[in-house]
Formats: C-alpha cells, sequence, structure tokens
C-alpha cells in the first residue's frame, strides 16, 4: 500500500505501521496460496486470518483519522480476503446442516492438565458423552478423578499424555505413533448395545520448527491401512492444511458435515486457529458437531460429535 511522506514523527509511525501490514498482509497472501506443501509457507500459511484482517481495519482506521483516502480505501481493499477466508473458507456459519439423531456422543478435549479440575471437569461431566477423549492429561490418577465423578459404567485407559473414558469396554491397542511430541494411539471401544469402534487418538507438537505437512500425511498412510472409525484429537494443524485437506477415501471432517460456527479452537478466550478435529470414516453416520468451554480452564475449546453407526 502507498505509504505517507516523512514529515513528522506521527508520520513516520504510519510508514512503519503501514509497511509491516503490507508485509503481514503478503506473508498470509503467500500461505493461503501454497499452504503448508514447505516448512516455510507453512509459517505464513499459520498467519490467523482474523488477525490480519484486524489489523488491516486498524491501519484503515488510522489512515481514514489522517485524512488520507487512498491509503485508507487501500487497507479496506486488502482485508477483504482475510474476511473473506475468515467468514466463508475456514468456517461455516448458518443453521447446521441436519443429520439423524446421533445415538453416541464423543467429547474430545485437550485439557492442558487435570481434566477433573474446576473449570474442565463440570464442562466434561455436563456434556453426558459415551465417550472421552482427552489430550495433554496429568496422569492416570487424575484421571481416575474424572472416572470416579461419572457413572459406574465408565472405565478408563490411560497412555502417556492421552487417556479414553467410556461406558463400557476400552482397550488400548498400543502405540501407532510415539516420537518427538506425535503420538496415535489405536484404541477399541466397546459401547455397550453397539457394535466395537475403532478410534485413533491423536496429539502433535505445537513446535512450529517441526514442518507439519509430513507427519499429516504419516498419519494419512495409517488411516488408510488401519481405516478406523473415528480420528479424534488435538493436531497443532488448521483444518485447510494441505493432508487435512486431502483425507484418505471416505473420511470426512466432522465440522464440515455436522457442524457450523465459528471453528477456531486455540486459544481461548479468543481462538483463531482451528487445531482440535474429529474425523469419521464410513461406518459413521453424522449427526451434529459442536464446540464447548470457551470459558474453561484449558486453553483449548473442546469437541462434541454425536453420531451413530451405518451397519447398526
Amino acid at each position: 500500500m502507498p505509504f505517507p511522506s516523512a514529515g513528522s514523527a506521527s508520520a513516520r509511525v504510519r510508514i512503519v505501521t503501514s509497511a509491516g501490514a503490507s508485509v503481514l498482509f503478503a506473508f498470509w497472501a503467500v500461505g493461503q496460496f501454497v499452504r503448508d506443501a514447505t516448512w516455510a509457507t507453512g509459517l505464513c500459511f499459520y498467519i490467523p486470518s482474523p488477525c490480519v484482517a484486524l489489523v488491516l481495519f486498524v491501519m484503515a482506521g488510522a489512515h481514514a483519522a489522517a485524512r488520507r483516502l487512498q491509503p485508507a480505501l487501500l487497507a479496506l481493499g486488502c482485508a477483504v480476503p482475510p474476511v473473506v477466508f475468515t467468514a466463508i473458507i475456514e468456517n461455516r456459519f448458518g443453521c447446521a446442516p441436519a443429520g439423524p439423531p446421533g445415538a453416541l456422543r464423543l467429547v474430545h478435549w485437550n485439557t492442558a492438565g487435570r481434566p477433573g479440575r474446576p473449570g474442565v471437569g463440570e464442562y466434561l461431566i455436563a456434556e453426558r458423552a459415551d465417550l472421552y477423549a482427552l489430550t495433554d492429561v496429568a496422569n492416570a490418577a487424575h484421571v481416575g478423578v474424572l472416572r470416579d465423578m461419572l457413572a459406574s459404567d465408565y472405565g478408563a485407559v490411560t497412555f502417556g499424555n492421552l487417556a479414553v473414558v467410556g461406558r463400557g469396554d476400552i482397550r488400548a491397542n498400543g502405540w501407532l505413533v510415539t516420537r518427538d511430541g506425535f503420538e496415535v494411539q489405536a484404541v477399541t471401544w466397546n459401547p455397550p448395545g453397539h457394535k466395537p469402534i475403532s478410534v485413533f487418538v491423536i496429539d502433535m507438537p505445537s513446535d512450529v520448527r517441526l514442518a507439519r505437512d509430513p507427519l499429516l500425511r504419516e498419519l494419512n498412510v495409517l488411516i488408510d491401512r488401519h481405516r478406523p472409525d473415528l480420528v479424534v484429537g488435538d493436531f497443532n494443524a488448521p483444518r485447510r492444511s494441505r493432508a487435512l485437506a486431502d483425507l484418505p477415501t471416505d473420511y470426512r471432517h466432522a465440522y464440515q458435515t455436522a457442524g457450523s460456527g465459528w471453528g477456531y479452537t486455540w486459544p481461548v478466550p479468543v481462538p483463531v486457529y482451528a487445531l482440535d478435529h474429529c474425523l469419521y470414516g464410513p461406518r459413521i453416520a453424522p449427526g451434529r458437531y459442536q464446540l464447548g468451554g470457551l470459558d474453561g480452564a484449558s486453553d483449548h475449546r473442546y469437541q462434541v460429535f454425536d453420531f451413530s453407526l451405518t451397519d447398526e
């Protein structure tokens, strides 16, 4: 965008901020076009669209207040793409797609510590889920506290910093991946009155120095090989990541088919990244998907997915 001439301290500030906003917009645009094809473009891709739009709106207001109409209009024009991405491409607003009533409920939450503590435990109990998949839990003893807060027919299995609590029999089948913060645990869940359901519980590293695309593609290979019914967890990668936008055959994002609204999950209380996801396979009939915990004690929102089995 055109820069004001340097004639005063305020003009120099506008020059610097205009240059910064221009660079931010350029990096964001590159990231949205190339996404996480490489580590460097991935960093650009992770620049949040709502923040870019906000910065450009502020710049437009500053230029307008200084009676600089041309740069103000240009900043407003540049704000249009990130607004479109936020409102249309990265989120779904309006009524959620109508689906059949879900016979079962899955809740996933990165609890960032003890799942039974105030600000977390009461939310989990209120959801009355049949299965809870928890990431970043403290240890098995703290998971047991949550299990004891639920009904007597709930069991719990803890593996590292991941845990599953649910009605019926739960069996951890072992790690498919566990290295450098990348964790994939296979679980078989036998809910009362239903056929067994296979679940992958996911936790991926948050370190931005690690490229996400190779890890996500490795996960896709595991999904294609093992064909789990549900894949849920903290992916630490946006929903539009190249590998998450190109899932194995017959797999879908629960948010895209059964959800609506502000689909970002981190950081609470003003989430601008969709990092937590729930994928489902062909045996799953989606009912409703929603997010909660905006005022909870974790820095992530939690996912709620109501579903049924197509072969029952």
